[in-house]
């Protein structure tokens, strides 16, 4: 049985209460498991970035890609508003957002790694409901898996608390989720848990490529 990749259905007509957000795509990472740069695998005629993009693009205003030195060149032809570097090399994914705050015009933000391509709308606006009042950063609670960092709603006013981090280098995504701004949503619909698939690994790429039938380009 294959399963679709599709493209989100009006999503913006759900998150009119949130107001104007900015998308950030992660991948500037080294991808040290896979042996090679996993944003650019060739999954059917699209590389696995573009596929995570196709599920972010129609739900922000902006969607910019975050890319690394070693990568940038090739990641300059896909259909982002912007391609930036990380601020500063090899300093994990909290970089990339640092770097992502630092660059975006709008107050609510979100960060989904490359290596996303499951990810459903509805699962974003679980997490934009709980971002209100005081909190900064937003991420889920698996049942059975515990804590999933991405996808992450960010407000740009954290860009300072992260900055604190980097500082004292300090690069785990767990410090930011630990912090009294941050709150985490249990997930409780199991149809939602897919979207935390990673492809982190050559049988995890294989994996993809045997369960993906791709949409026609749009």
């Amino acid at each position: 049985m294959t399963m679709a990749i599709s493209v989100i259905q009006n999503p913006k007509s759900t998150i009119q209460n949130c107001g104007e957000i900015t998308g950030f795509i992660l991948a500037g990472g080294r991808s040290s498991r896979m042996g090679r740069d996993k944003a650019l695998l060739p999954v059917g005629d699209r590389r696995l970035i573009e596929l995570v993009i196709q599920r972010v693009r129609p739900a922000v205003e902006r969607l910019m890609v975050i890319g690394g030195a070693h990568n940038a060149p090739p990641l300059h032809d896909l259909p982002a508003d912007a391609i930036l570097m990380d601020l500063k090399p090899d300093h994990g994914p909290l970089m990339g957002i640092y770097t992502g705050l630092m660059h975006t015009e709008t107050p609510l933000n979100l960060f989904v790694p490359c290596d996303m391509p499951w990810i459903e709308w509805r699962l974003v606006e679980l997490l934009l409901s709980a971002c209100r009042g005081n909190v900064e950063a937003v991420a889920s609670l698996h049942p059975f898996e515990e804590v999933q960092p991405f996808p992450l709603i960010r407000h740009v006013k954290a860009c300072r608390a992260i900055g604190g981090l980097l500082d004292r280098g300090e690069c785990s995504l767990q410090a930011l989720l630990r912090q009294p701004q941050a709150r985490l949503v249990t997930i409780e619909e199991p149809a939602l848990w897919r979207s935390f698939v990673n492809v982190n690994t050559l049988a995890d790429y294989a994996q993809l490529n045997d369960e993906t039938t791709l949409t026609p380009r749009r």
